[in-house]
C-alpha cells in the first residue's frame, strides 16, 4: 500500500484530486479537516482538551463548541492558535496513523491519500510516501472560495495568512499538480504521478 500526501492551500482543489484518486484508483480519502470536525464534537479527544483549555464560555447551549466564538478567539491571538493546534493535531496524527496502519493490515487497498493543508506544521509528511503539493494561483482560489463557500475578503485573508505560501511548499515537495486549468489536465498529472510510483 502506498500512502500519498495531499497538501496545498485553501482552495487549491486538494478535494479535486482526492476525488480523482478515489474514482480512478480506489483510494481510501482520509481528510484530515473531517477527523478534526469529528473530534471537536461532544465526546471527541479534542472535544475533552479544548472546553478544559479555554473554558465552557466557547460552548453552544446544545454543549457543542460554538466555532465562531473559537474562531473568534484563535484569530485575534497566535498564542492561543498555536495553542489549539498543539492540543488537536497530535490527536489527528494519531487517528491518522491508526487508520493507516488498519488499512495495511487488510491489504485490501492499493493507495491511501492524507488530504491536508497542515501537511509541513502537523508532521503528515513524514508517514507518507511521498507528498503532492496542488498549486492553485491565489486570484483562482479566493474565486473559488467566494462562490462554493460563501467566503468573505477579510475571512479569505486571515485563513491565507495563517497557511504557508507557495514557495514554502515547492521548497518542501517536488511533486506538484498545477491545477489551473481543467478537470482532464488535472487528471493527466495525477495519472502521471501514479504511474511513477508503481
Amino acid at each position: 500500500m502506498k500512502v500519498i500526501g495531499l497538501t496545498g492551500g485553501i482552495g487549491s482543489g486538494k478535494s479535486t484530486v482526492a476525488d480523482i484518486l478515489r474514482e480512478k484508483y480506489n483510494a481510501c480519502i482520509l481528510d484530515t479537516d473531517s477527523i478534526a470536525k469529528r473530534q471537536m464534537e461532544p465526546g471527541g479527544e479534542s472535544y475533552r482538551l479544548v472546553v478544559e483549555h479555554f473554558g465552557e464560555e466557547i460552548l453552544s447551549p446544545d454543549g457543542r463548541i460554538d466555532r465562531q466564538k473559537l474562531a473568534d478567539i484563535i484569530f485575534r491571538d497566535a498564542g492561543k492558535r498555536l495553542k489549539i493546534n498543539q492540543l488537536t493535531h497530535p490527536i489527528v496524527l494519531e487517528e491518522v496513523k491508526k487508520e493507516i496502519e488498519s488499512r495495511r493490515k487488510s491489504g485490501i487497498t492499493r493507495y491511501l491519500v492524507v488530504e491536508t493543508a497542515l501537511m509541513i506544521e502537523s508532521g503528515y509528511d513524514y508517514i507518507c510516501d511521498e507528498v503532492w503539493y496542488v498549486y492553485a494561483p491565489e486570484e483562482q482560489r479566493r474565486r473559488r472560495l467566494k462562490e462554493s463557500r460563501g467566503y468573505s475578503d477579510e475571512k479569505i485573508d486571515s485563513i491565507m495568512a495563517n497557511q504557508k505560501k507557495d514557495e514554502e511548499f515547492r521548497a518542501k515537495y517536488n511533486k506538484v499538480i498545477e491545477n489551473t486549468s481543467d478537470r482532464q489536465h488535472l487528471e493527466k498529472q495525477v495519472d502521471d504521478l501514479i504511474r511513477n510510483m508503481d
